[in-house]
Formats: structure tokens, sequence, C-alpha cells
């Protein structure tokens, strides 16, 4: 003699498996099989880069904002004014930069 069905069906048991077992529910998410992610594009790689040397800049200048008045005319503010001007100059080429379209779109 066997033993009685608990579940008519393998949708059932798989039903009752998972209300048994909520934080199976919350594991994190499996990747899918896609394959490898697109990189973003050239021209968008240049844009982030450009606007991460002017978040740079910024912190430095509020750096700057932020030192009290006898360190203003000190070496480190010199340093900081030094690498914001130095930090412009490469945002500023980067702005410039004309990127080639490609395929016959230039």
């Amino acid at each position: 003699m066997g033993r009685k069905r608990q579940y008519a069906s393998a949708a059932e048991r798989l039903r009752a498996f998972r209300a048994r077992s909520p934080q199976k529910e919350q594991a994190e998410p499996v990747p899918s099989p896609s394959g490898p992610k697109r990189k973003t594009s050239r021209p968008a790689r240049l844009v982030s880069i450009e606007n991460e040397v002017r978040a740079l800049i910024d912190e430095y200048q509020a750096w700057i904002d932020r030192l009290p008045g006898s360190l203003h005319e000190s070496d480190l503010a010199g340093k900081l004014e030094e690498a914001i001007d130095k930090l412009t100059e490469v945002a500023e080429t980067l702005a410039d930069i004309d990127l080639p379209k490609g395929f016959g779109r230039d």
C-alpha cells in the first residue's frame, strides 16, 4: 500500500512549497542568460567623464570655500586652485572633442 497523495497535481505541490518558504521568494534575482550587457556608446561615456570632471571641480571649489580664513593663502589653497585650473582645462578639452559619427554619417 502506497502513501496517500497530499496534492492533486505538481502545480499544487509547488504552490504549497513556495507558501512554506517565503525567504526563497525574496532571494536575490538570478541574472538572465541574455549574454553580456552592451557598453554605453563612446560619446555617452565621454559626456559621463566630462560630467565627472565637472563634479570634481565643484567638490574642490566647495573645499576651498570651507577653508578657514587663515588657510586661504596657504599651500593647500594654492594646490586646490591649481587642481581646479587643470581640471577646468581638462573639462574644456573634453567638451571640445568632435567625435566621428561613423558608418558614413560624418
